[in-house]
């Protein structure tokens, strides 16, 4: 991992002009200012479909020493796992934030103005940070099935312009009251789990929908993926999601499971459409594990 700051020089930004309703585009010129301060060479790629943003990946890895992904967080994931696929010498990462949630910028304590995100980068603040890989797929904030799936799945995209990320928790009261049960094996070397269940959720960063719902403390720089498994939801359960109380152990018993560990196998009968950083193309089953450090990262306002 390449941790010298003024090593970056040449950066790469991969700009969705589509993301959050053309938010990025609306001050790009101050964002751009911003990014010329800091780095002696910028150069801007626009995308245009899905896809787009990794073939940039692997066009310019060689010749570039950063590569930033300016867009919502179906943008950063496309590029990070395109960083991470990267065998030798990869660039370092980082994100303007421009979506709806924009979750795993908010895990690297990215400020959610993107002019002001824009001079976060331009500090140069380096960081080794976790990421999760599974059967070769990587994830950068969480992997789940079952309701995670199907919350993503039922928004509304007008409900999603007109709300934002309120989108997706009406979607999820809606989900609640339609969830179906799926049969699931976990085996790793902290829990074991043979029965039915509602969803199982392994994340890397604290941020789901743009909140704290499940693992407020999570750490990125620890190895570790942040496991919760849900045999059956109740109000009970959704009030302790709302309070931030999962990883309260004391709990345990009540329709909940926590841990964490590194590496996870998971079965499901039938299989089980995975989400995969709000990404849905793969399915049970799986092996998730956490890479720790695994991604050279710059990072904002906050502590390591």
């Amino acid at each position: 991992m390449n941790t010298n700051p003024s090593s970056l020089k040449r950066v790469s930004v991969i700009l969705n002009p589509a993301a959050g309703q053309g938010r990025l585009l609306n001050q790009w010129n101050a964002v751009l200012t911003e990014l010329k301060n800091g780095f002696e060479d910028v150069q801007v790629y626009e995308t245009t479909a899905p896809g787009e943003g990794a073939s940039y990946v692997q066009q310019l890895h060689q010749e570039t020493d950063l590569i930033i992904a300016a867009g919502g967080d179906g943008t950063v994931h496309e590029i990070a796992e395109a960083v991470l696929s990267v065998k030798e010498n990869p660039p370092a990462f980082g994100i303007l934030p421009g979506g709806t949630c924009n979750d795993f910028s908010r895990a690297l304590g990215m400020n959610q103005n993107p002019v002001k995100a824009a001079a976060q980068l331009s500090e140069k603040r380096i960081q080794g940070i976790d990421v999760g890989e599974f059967n070769g797929h990587f994830f950068t904030n969480f992997w789940g099935i079952g309701l995670i799936t199907h919350v993503s799945e039922s928004i509304d995209p007008d409900t999603k312009e007109k709300f934002g990320r309120l989108s997706y928790y009406l979607s999820a009261a809606k989900s609640f009251q339609t969830w179906e049960p799926f049969e699931i094996s976990i085996e790793s070397k902290e829990f074991q789990f043979n029965g039915n269940a509602a969803m199982f959720l392994a994340v890397n960063g604290p941020f789901t929908g743009g909140i704290r719902p499940f693992f407020p403390d999570t750490d990125i720089q620890d190895g570790m993926l942040d496991c919760l498994l849900i045999e059956e939801p109740s109000i009970s359960f959704i009030w302790d999601v709302l309070q931030n109380r999962l990883s309260d152990t004391s709990k345990e018993g009540q329709g909940y499971h926590y841990f964490q560990s590194s590496e996870i196998h998971i079965k499901t009968a039938p299989q089980q459409l995975i989400d995969c950083d709000g990404e849905r193309e793969h399915e049970t089953p799986a092996v998730v594990k956490c890479l720790k450090k695994q991604l050279t990262a710059l990072i904002g306002d906050v502590s390591f």
